[in-house]
């Protein structure tokens, strides 16, 4: 099991844009990956329908093995006054290469759009800027053009050489983001 420390951060409603609601950004307790899982297969749901045939099963196998059993992984979870929202794995070593990377990030569909995903990424640049690493890698698709886009105005470019296909005709694209002009808390 990857490091499950009890590292917290608490933002009050003003500045996460969420109201007079409590967010917490913490290290996910073992008790709490089954509530993981269910957050990333439910915010990964809308691009079920443009998936290829037989990925999507097996994308969402390999979904809760990366969240339940993924060695060397930081869980990250995104509570709003208790309830888990929204979650990230910060694997020290990517698919391709020996930057750290961000995969899984989901946040459910009624809590987007109040900068819940901006403070899981920061806390993830964060603790990746602590180690030294001068960068941090993710993925993604085509079908999640939304956040590609807002991964790029994040400050990620496109980084072909850790793209892969899954399948036949599908492309999993690669992105980076140099942490060393970056302050890091």
């Amino acid at each position: 099991m990857g490091r499950l420390t009890n590292k917290t951060a608490l933002v009050t409603g003003g500045s996460s844009g969420i109201g007079s609601s409590k967010l917490e950004i913490k290290d996910a307790r073992e008790a709490e990956l089954p509530a993981m899982v269910n957050v990333t297969k439910a915010s990964y749901a809308e691009f079920q329908e443009s998936s290829p045939s037989g990925f999507w099963d097996v994308y969402m196998t390999n979904v809760e093995e990366a969240i339940m059993q993924a060695s060397d992984t930081e869980r990250i979870a995104a509570f709003l006054d208790g309830e888990l929202v929204a979650s990230v794995l910060l694997c020290h070593k990517s698919f391709k290469g020996d930057d750290p990377e961000i995969r899984l990030l989901a946040v459910l569909p009624d809590f987007r759009k109040h900068g819940i995903a901006r403070q899981l990424m920061d806390e993830c640049e964060r603790r990746v800027g602590r180690t030294g690493k001068a960068r941090i890698v993710l993925h993604t698709t085509h079908l999640m053009s939304t956040a590609r886009r807002w991964y790029e105005r994040s400050g990620y470019f496109r980084f072909e050489a850790i793209d892969f296909s899954p399948v036949p005709g599908f492309l999993v694209m690669g992105f980076a983001k140099d942490l060393k002009a970056k302050k890091h808390r």
